[in-house]
Parts: C-alpha cells; structure tokens; sequence
C-alpha cells in the first residue's frame, strides 16, 4: 500500500483528498519597540555610581512586569507535537455540527440523513474512524445505498485498510454497475494500493464504456497504457 500518494477519491457528496496537503500555523511574534536614546546627563558632583544602578534596575524590573501584563497576550502561541495551535477553548464550526447532529440523533436516532450528514462531518473533521462508525449504522436500515456504502470505502482508505476500500466499492458496484465514483475509485486503488492493474484496467475500462466523457478520461486513458506496458 503506498498511504502516501497524492490522488483523489471522488464520492457523491464531492471530491475528497486522499492525501491532505498539512497547513502549518501562523504564529505571529510580539515585537517590543526600541525606546530612543536619551543624551548622557552631565554627572553631579556627589554621583555615586551604585544608585545609579540600582535605580536602574528597579525601574527596569518594574517596566518589565508592567510591559509583561500589557503585550502578554502577543507572545507566541505554543505549539503542541502535531504543529497546531493548541486550542484556544471556542469550538469550530465542525465541532458545533457535530454536537448538533448527535443531539439531534439522540432524540431522532432512525433519522438516516441526520446520521449521514454526522459520518460526512466526521470525515471531514479527520475522525475516520467514527465516520466509519455513522455510515455503517446508516447502511444497517438502509444497505443498499451505493453513495453511503462509496463513502464508507473512502473512510477505510483513509485509515489504510485498502482491502476494505476495495470490498466496499465492488459492494457498491454489484448494486449499481454504473456507479461512476465507485468504478473510478475502484480503479484509483487497485493501481496504486494493491498494484493489482490487470483489475484497474478493467474497472477503468468498464468505466469509460458507461461514461466515454469522463472529465478525466484523457488521463485515464494515459495511466492504462501506461500499466499495460509494466
């Protein structure tokens, strides 16, 4: 399996990245400005030098706790392992759909809508694993649903399990032989994954049988001849 290749599964809901590009964060570093510098005063007559140092520490000291408290919140935001910043206690957008849906399911749990729409949630939060969990109940009442059970593969692929992709958009497939994303899909997998390209030249040829003007048809055609030369 090669989880590291950049290609895209297409779903009915839309296009999904195998491979999402890692967004690093902005980190924006407070700057202090320099005061200027005043002109040297001519010393007094009784000058002692420790004064002069010891006020200039307290003041320094006092200045720095003051500045401290005022440009605290510019200093730079810590990073956790993963490279983002840690979160700062106001739900995203996703979270606030995901708490709305599971509430709404917990009083409406046959609602097989509001149930697809929190494994897409999931999914697009990266939590693949209760994506897979969603769709799955969703298939449980209604497990006939090519798109469900094509999105259900896609959440596998995600997770590494490709035999599991593959077997759910052969399932999908054998529900609807014109399924466009399945057979597209099914074809993406079995080339890159399994390296099985007897199977994505079939999946791929039956493909361009069924939809000849498939927007990626040019490319299509240019990896099958590509693997019936391998």
């Amino acid at each position: 399996m090669n989880p590291g290749s950049n290609f895209t599964l297409h779903s009915v809901k839309g296009s999904r990245l195998i491979c999402r590009l890692p967004v690093g964060p902005t980190v924006v570093y407070g700057m202090a400005k320099k005061s200027p510098r005043t002109n040297r005063k001519t010393r007094a007559p009784n000058y002692q030098p420790w004064v002069s140092h010891l006020v200039t520490f307290v003041f320094g000291a006092l200045a720095g706790i003051i500045m401290s408290m005022v440009l605290g919140g510019n200093e730079p935001l810590p990073v956790n392992a993963g490279g983002v910043p840690p979160p700062t206690g106001t739900p995203s957008a996703g979270s606030a759909v995901i708490n709305q849906l599971q509430t709404h399911l917990t009083h409406s749990p046959e609602d097989r809508e509001a149930r697809t729409q929190l494994a897409n949630a999931y999914f697009d939060a990266g939590n693949y694993q209760s994506a897979i969990m969603q769709y799955a109940q969703v298939l449980e009442t209604d497990p006939n649903n090519p798109d469900v059970i094509v999105d259900l593969g896609i959440s596998y692929r995600r997770i590494g399990e490709s035999d599991a992709c593959i077997k759910r958009f052969r399932k999908a497939l054998s529900i609807d032989p014109s399924h466009v994303n399945a057979r597209y899909n099914l074809g993406l997998v079995l080339q890159s994954d399994a390296l099985d390209f007897p199977g994505a030249i079939a999946a791929w040829d039956t493909l361009l049988m069924y939809t000849p003007n498939h927007p990626r048809a040019g490319w299509i055609r240019e990896q099958m001849a590509s693997m019936r030369n391998k």
